[in-house]
């Protein structure tokens, strides 16, 4: 099964209604929940109470490890350590304001991880066109899914041929060698990228992606996740605001 990187298998490895549910749905209720968190007014804790139950009842239902969502907070560390000066230069308000930051950005990291981890790439870059998001917008983004994976791929083979030559990158005196590894995986990421276009273009790309043959399955269960997914966070912020 088809995960949220192209040829990466999905965190989950059961089948259930979320993974099934029209994947235009999941991403509508994605942004609806990621709007309702960012607009909680100051001040205003209980609805990150609300948002975190609903994170968890979804990760739940999508039987979602946890150890995954936890590996996926990781991206969001060195925007908490910029936000740690806040208590620095405003006080308790600084402090109040850079916990509402961090939890908004960790509610929507966690929720991210789920869509993720139940709906493959490009049934995600599907429902977004099926939700008339510009040609250009879904094209980056199903290139970058597909393109990580490249570079990944890239790094384990200048990792294996930098330890084949009897390099161990835990010492302090080897950072030249992994610095010279770096600067080479970018030319080669680069060399691959213009190989690929130039590919692309052979194959008469005119800047939209393929069509990837999932259809639309608009089932009840797509309903449970607007209801379940949306409707509460939005309704927590309103009655925040009021």
């Amino acid at each position: 099964m088809s995960g949220a990187a192209h040829g990466e298998p999905v965190v989950a490895e059961v089948r259930t209604a979320l993974h099934d549910a029209a994947p235009e749905v999941k991403v509508l209720a994605l942004v609806v929940f990621a709007l309702s968190v960012a607009f909680v007014p100051r001040g205003a804790w209980w609805p990150f109470a609300v948002d975190a139950a609903i994170v968890a009842v979804l990760a739940a239902w999508g039987r979602v490890p946890v150890a995954s969502l936890a590996i996926r907070l990781l991206v969001e560390i060195p925007f908490l350590l910029f936000i740690v000066v806040l208590p620095l230069v405003a006080g308790a308000e600084g402090l109040a304001l850079a916990g509402a930051i961090a939890a908004k950005a960790t509610l929507v990291v966690l929720a991210t991880g789920v869509l993720s981890a139940t709906t493959p790439a490009a049934e995600i870059v599907a429902g977004m066109e099926r939700l008339r998001v510009p040609a250009t917008f879904t094209a980056i983004g199903a290139l970058a899914a597909r393109y990580l994976q490249v570079v990944l791929e890239e790094l384990r083979r200048v990792n294996t041929a930098r330890q084949a030559r009897g390099d161990d990158a835990r010492w302090l005196w080897q950072a030249r060698a992994v610095a010279q590894s770096t600067g080479a995986l970018a030319v080669r990421c680069l060399n691959r990228g213009e190989r690929v276009h130039g590919a692309m273009l052979a194959r008469g790309w005119d800047g939209r992606m393929p069509r990837v043959g999932t259809e639309a399955v608009l089932r009840a269960n797509a309903m449970a996740i607007a209801v379940v997914a949306a409707l509460p966070a939005l309704l927590a912020t309103i009655g925040a605001r009021w």
